[in-house]
């Protein structure tokens, strides 16, 4: 046997060694050795009385009359909700739209006191004119009819022409005050 296997084997039997040491230790506290049993002496027995079971104490008591009791682990109905006493605000009234205005007739004051109705319309369109530029007479043309009227003269007995230029004439009304005109523009080329 060499070095080596020798050492191993003492290592070993010292902790056999060790280990039987240690249970004779634990056999001898407990009481119970290899040699029998320990005396009698050290185990007493003491004699009681066993009480008698209530049965009662173990049914549930019966359940009272009372009206405001409950088992406080269980849900109970919800309350009541309490109703909402504040009034509900007004609306403001809805707008309204305001009524269409009532035109006002179109009248025509006089400086001697007369009222006149509006004037009567123009429907002639204004094409041209021609003539010297000291009297200029203008074109008109209404439908299919052409018509011709000097500055200062009269067409159709209503309507005075006052003032006839390149773009556009005045007529004035017979009958009605000066400033009461209307300016036609020459038509456009069709």
């Amino acid at each position: 046997m060499d070095k080596a296997e020798r050492n191993r084997l003492t290592v070993l039997l010292v902790i056999l060694a060790a280990v039987l040491l240690i249970w004779v230790i634990v056999q001898h506290r407990s009481g119970t050795g290899a040699h029998g049993a320990g005396s009698a002496g050290e185990v007493a027995y003491a004699a009681g009385t066993v009480p008698a079971l209530d049965l009662a104490a173990l049914t549930p008591l019966p359940e009272t009359s009372a009206k405001f009791q409950r088992n406080p682990f269980t849900f109970g109905r919800p309350p009541t909700p309490t109703p909402n006493l504040t009034p509900r605000p007004t609306l403001p009234p809805r707008p309204t739209r305001r009524p269409w205005p009532t035109p006002t007739p179109y009248v025509v004051h006089t400086k001697d006191g007369r009222t006149l109705g509006p004037p009567p319309r123009f429907t002639a369109q204004y094409i041209g004119y021609f003539g010297p530029s000291n009297l200029p007479i203008a074109v008109f043309k209404e439908k299919n009819q052409i018509e011709i009227a000097p500055q200062g003269g009269v067409l159709n007995d209503v309507f005075l022409i006052r003032k006839v230029g390149y773009d556009s004439v005045e007529i004035g009304y017979v009958g009605y005050p000066e400033e009461v005109t209307k300016r036609v523009p020459l038509a456009a080329k069709k």
